[in-house]
């Protein structure tokens, strides 16, 4: 069965690859908050140890080269990444656990990568290989399955409903007026003081960065726990800043950004009249609903308005796909809600979502919806090629 993973811990050091250690992480019955002593022991994972080891698998096998991480936290933790394919023009990203205690958005990421290493072969012996040897040879896929690793670990440790990063920020006494989504303005009365806590999907310098919300918030009183403040200014924390940076070094041609819950696809409000977005996100929709377990497609502001997101950010850098996943489970009520769906949840979580993500890293390729002329070949013509449709040809993958 899959296990959770830790950012690392001692006591998986000389752990091999793969393996688990018996590590307390906060209790949610103590309302989440490890105090007294309370705590649970839960079988972890070290992300760093087992991206290192599917690293140098790929690497062995000439699909992965040897960068590590895009850079440090707040805390000075690695935002660890593994990058996989030969390919150099056609760049996927795929980015887990902007909010830490969404557990579940470390994993699939994380399962995908190993799927992709672990399946690829120089020589396939199916049409499945290969297809996978044909994204592998084609694309370059990077994958930061953790890009909150300071609150990740503040999650495990301290705070199991913790949300943001971990940065203090010193603000002064001011009267700041700020944008509503509906259109007008308020004033907030900012008290100088220290607020610790930023929610990193509210940062990213998007057009309408700041704009108040229902769920974004310029008040830094809504820092901390449950945070939904979009920082002192737009792209001001470090692990926005590393996510930026990658904008500024690729041209990404697609990029999802995993969270949990509700069994959403959402993707970002600009994109909701481009052809092509719709064309490749419909076609996600229906590979995860042919799983047998229906996520709802949809715009992102359809679920809450929100500013400053990543998928927004990455739509607005490139006017290609991207997509925000909102896993498991599609009920707060079930109290499997962020850290705690349960581990026997994250197979079958990877399982739904895996022929999606692999019909967008195939879609990466391509410019345009797929036409519905048809084609007469000419057998005597030197070069045929015949371009498949870039998602249906994941119907019915197995994994």
């Amino acid at each position: 069965m899959a296990t959770y993973h830790t950012w690392h811990h001692p006591h998986l050091d000389d752990k091999p690859a793969f393996s688990t250690a018996n590590i307390d992480v906060a209790s949610l019955g103590t309302g989440g908050h490890r105090a007294h002593g309370a705590a649970e022991t839960k079988q972890l994972a070290s992300l760093r140890n087992d991206l290192d080891e599917l690293r140098k698998i790929g690497q062995a096998k000439g699909i992965c080269d040897a960068q590590r991480d895009i850079g440090k936290s707040h805390e000075g933790r690695e935002l660890w990444l593994l990058k996989v394919g030969k390919g150099f023009d056609q760049k996927v990203l795929f980015t887990g656990c902007h909010h830490a205690r969404e557990w579940i958005s470390v994993e699939v990421p994380f399962l995908v990568a190993k799927y992709l290493i672990e399946r690829y072969e120089h020589t396939p012996a199916d049409d499945q290989q290969r297809r996978i040897k044909h994204l592998v040879d084609n694309r370059q896929i990077w994958f930061v399955p953790m890009t909150n690793p300071d609150g990740h670990q503040f999650s495990q440790r301290d705070d199991r409903r913790w949300r943001a990063n971990r940065r203090s920020v010193v603000m002064q006494d001011e009267a700041l007026t700020v944008e509503t989504w509906e259109g007008g303005e308020r004033t907030i009365h900012i008290q100088a003081g220290t607020y610790q806590g930023v929610d990193i999907n509210r940062n990213y310098p998007e057009s309408r960065w700041g704009v108040e919300t229902v769920a974004t918030s310029r008040d830094p009183r809504r820092a901390g726990r449950n945070a939904t403040w979009a920082g002192p200014s737009a792209g001001s924390e470090p692990e926005a800043q590393r996510i930026i940076e990658l904008f500024d070094d690729h041209d990404f041609r697609a990029n999802v950004t995993f969270h949990n819950f509700s069994q959403l696809l959402l993707y970002p409000d600009g994109s909701r009249k481009d052809p092509f977005t719709q064309f490749v996100g419909k076609g996600m929709s229906a590979l995860i609903d042919e799983q047998g377990n229906p996520y709802t497609y949809e715009a992102g502001n359809a679920l809450y308005a929100t500013t400053g997101c990543q998928d927004t950010f990455a739509w607005e850098r490139t006017s290609r796909p991207s997509f925000t996943p909102e896993l498991r489970p599609r009920h707060s009520h079930l109290s499997w809600a962020f850290s705690a769906l349960p581990e026997r949840e994250i197979e079958p979580c990877f399982r739904e979502m895996l022929p999606a993500c692999l019909a967008l890293i195939n879609c990466a390729g391509f410019d345009q919806v797929a036409g519905k002329t048809k084609v007469t070949v000419d057998a005597s013509a030197p070069i045929a090629q015949v371009v498949r449709n870039g998602w249906k040809v994941f119907e019915g993958w197995e994994p």
